[in-house]
């Protein structure tokens, strides 16, 4: 790593730590206008340190649109994405803060009709979200709405490991873990993406909910799909749950639009499940139609989606399948056995620190 790498990190890791923790009682008690303030300003400072970086999530952003058109120019684009990157983040600090009384100051529920439809089924419910906007909002919003929820992901200590050679510092496995800290404080159950299922299929089969990222890194079996003018690998996990369990499939989504104090949380009518004689074909033409919905909202709102694919784009090197086909490989490309063995290494490393 290099000298100005280094010390670049040094000042964003100074930063997260200032932030994360004796900032965080401050923080969270932040008016929420004062709240967007600071994330404007933020946004901003962070966007023009980080211009290279900048330059090319927008260009992941137009290989993944194509010809398509967008609804504003590059410039509003990306000060936008940034922005709300960095309300997002000063939102994690307030989830310790987030209850039953408080929830819809900061979220407002749109489509619990198609929540109530779904476990009326009495099979449970997938919501199938990706790393769109503030996803994370998703858990407070429900769980503090009374709704029993799991969710499967990986945490965030995991990503220390993940980025070991190309990021991680010890100030920043501080962050991690103290923003670790705080997302178990959200009222969910939290299930480990990268360890055994079994509690996902328990939480489906007592009725309850299971939030899925389509887009994270975990699973064993990969279908390709169209997404835009991509073509991505996605692991067919979260079709997997509903075809043993019988859940309906909700897309979901956090939206919160320029200038807003709240986040909008839609939840949108259960997929048509589509069945096929062959399994890897219904596990492909289910995620295609996921990934469609998906794709009309990223149009809509892309500056939601523009730092997920700069981040992708970034841990590309330990990608078990490559999530768009053409990435270019990484300088340390691992083989995807390779990639699959540092997965499961480093939430057993992750598993023993948290």
């Amino acid at each position: 790593m290099s000298f100005a790498r280094k010390a670049s990190l040094l000042v964003k890791d100074l930063g997260g730590l200032g932030i994360y923790y004796p900032g965080q009682a401050a923080v969270a008690r932040l008016p929420r206008r004062a709240l967007l303030k600071a994330a404007q300003a933020g946004g901003d400072a962070v966007r023009l340190a980080s211009q290279a970086e900048a330059a090319k999530a927008l260009e992941e952003l137009h290989l993944l649109v194509g010809d398509r058109p967008l609804p504003r120019d590059d410039a509003g684009i990306l000060r936008d994405a940034y922005r709300q990157m960095m309300f997002n983040e000063l939102e994690v600090l307030r989830y310790s803060h987030l209850t039953p009384r408080t929830i819809d100051a900061v979220c407002d529920l749109e489509g619990q009709e198609h929540l109530e439809a779904a476990r009326s089924r009495g099979k449970g419910a997938i919501v199938l979200i990706g790393h769109f906007g503030a996803n994370q909002m998703i858990m407070p919003a429900l769980g503090h709405k009374g709704y029993p929820m799991s969710q499967l992901s990986a945490p965030p200590p995991v990503w220390a490991d993940i980025l070991r050679d190309t990021r991680t510092t010890r100030l920043w496995e501080l962050v991690l873990a103290r923003r670790w800290e705080l997302e178990q404080r959200l009222p969910v159950q939290h299930i480990n993406v990268f360890k055994f299922l079994r509690p996902a299929f328990e939480c489906l089969q007592q009725n309850e909910l299971l939030g899925l990222a389509f887009d994270g890194g975990g699973g064993k079996r990969w279908t390709q799909v169209q997404f835009l003018a991509r073509r991505c690998n996605l692991s067919v996990q979260p079709i997997q749950l509903a075809r043993k369990t019988g859940a309906a499939i909700l897309p979901t989504f956090v939206v919160r639009e320029p200038g807003a104090l709240k986040h909008r949380i839609v939840v949108t009518p259960a997929l048509d499940y589509q069945k096929r004689k062959s399994r890897a074909d219904e596990m492909h033409v289910n995620m295609q139609a996921f990934v469609d919905v998906f794709a009309d909202w990223v149009l809509r709102y892309p500056e939601h989606y523009m730092n997920f694919l700069l981040l992708r784009w970034k841990v590309r090197g330990t990608d078990v399948a490559p999530f768009f086909e053409d990435y270019a490989p990484a300088a340390d490309q691992m083989s995807a056995e390779q990639a699959q063995a540092h997965l499961m290494g480093s939430w057993k490393e992750t598993e023993d620190k948290v």
